[in-house]
């Protein structure tokens, strides 16, 4: 394995840790919830909105994080569809 693959890899294992943190939390907002207190509801909810949404970022292979990882990759390999460039 190349090293982009292993940090890929390891940016994909990183969003299923955020995927369990997020879901972790997800019954005791439903308690609050049912409780009918809106502010606690709230902060729950964000509490674990952000975790989900960054799993789903990581999970997503986090393009913005592999092309800051590895900037020259994307100029070797071009983009998906394109034709090769000439020398």
């Amino acid at each position: 394995m190349k090293s982009k693959d292993l940090f890929k890899l390891a940016v994909q294992i990183l969003g299923l840790v955020f995927l369990y943190r997020g879901l972790s939390a997800l019954p005791t907002v439903i308690e609050l919830v049912l409780m009918g207190s809106f502010v606690h509801s709230a902060v729950a909810v964000l509490g674990i909105a952000w975790p989900l949404v960054v799993a789903w970022w990581l999970l997503g292979g986090a393009p913005l994080l592999m092309r800051r990882a590895y900037p020259d990759s994307s100029r070797d390999e071009g983009e998906p569809g394109s034709c090769p460039a000439k020398s």
